[in-house]
């Protein structure tokens, strides 16, 4: 029997009273779930298996199957301030979705659950805080994004240009996505960026706080566009791409929050 925390990613339909929960453990990476009876109203894993949950659930490991069964889950944070904000909850999603994908399943990766469970309570508290508004800090799912890039070994550095290795002293003149290189003014010469001005600027306010991590970040420059090349520099290096579905969900939620107010 193995017991440790889990934080639900995924959870759909398997039967007229039955899901199917895949969770991110602390102890075995990605595991999927099958929980018999878990739509019933006497079910005893009634909220600990809800989706974004933080639960501690015991199970028995078989190897001989993909499917495991749970014999006990208890929540731990069911995240209500975050699902209380919109904008929260579709971030939560995004991340939740990209370590679904993108980890390799059943294989312990105890750095990408404490990095997730940070985050999450991050999103919690600023939703908390926020009142169910925008986000008080923009920098979460960007400074998420550098940190599971590194994880996974596709480090960028933000303080140096790519091509003369000089630390940087000021926002880059560019930024490619597909190489994550970033280029000094003396680099890029006379050539027009492609990158914007706002992720550039968002780039190097996430540089300074990498310097100084007690300091928060507010009001991200860019955000959408910081965490977009954030995004594509991701998948150009994955070594292959997946569709994620939840992003959709989040660019409406983004055009919702910024449409003005009748």
């Amino acid at each position: 029997m193995i017991k440790s925390r889990a934080i639900v990613l995924h959870r759909f339909p398997y039967s007229d009273s039955s899901f199917i929960v895949k969770a991110l453990t602390e102890e075995c990476g990605v595991v999927s779930f099958i929980i018999k009876g878990a739509k019933r109203k006497e079910s005893p894993f009634k909220g600990a298996l809800d989706p974004l949950a933080l639960s501690e659930v015991v199970f028995r490991q078989n190897p001989s199957t993909d499917l495991q069964f749970v014999k006990e889950a208890s929540i731990i944070d069911w995240h209500g301030q975050l699902r209380a904000s919109l904008m929260e909850l579709a971030i939560a999603q995004v991340m939740a979705e990209i370590v679904l994908r993108y980890a390799p399943p059943a294989t312990p990766i105890p750095d990408e659950f404490t990095l997730l469970d940070h985050a999450l309570a991050e999103l919690d508290s600023t939703a908390s805080h926020a009142a169910g508004q925008a986000s008080t800090d923009d920098s979460i799912f960007s400074r998420w994004l550098l940190d599971i890039c590194d994880l996974w070994g596709y480090h960028l550095d933000l303080g140096v240009c790519s091509r003369c290795e000089k630390i940087l002293v000021e926002p880059a003149a560019d930024f490619s996505p597909e190489s994550g290189s970033l280029i000094c003014k003396h680099c890029l010469g006379v050539q027009s960026p492609r990158a914007r001005q706002e992720t550039l600027k968002g780039l190097w306010e996430l540089h300074l706080h990498e310097i100084h991590p007690n300091q928060a970040v507010q009001n991200l420059s860019g955000r959408v566009f910081v965490e977009n090349a954030l995004l594509s520099y991701l998948r150009n290096h994955i070594g292959f791409l997946k569709e994620i579905h939840s992003l959709s969900w989040l660019q409406e939620v983004r055009k919702l929050c910024s449409a003005p107010s009748t």
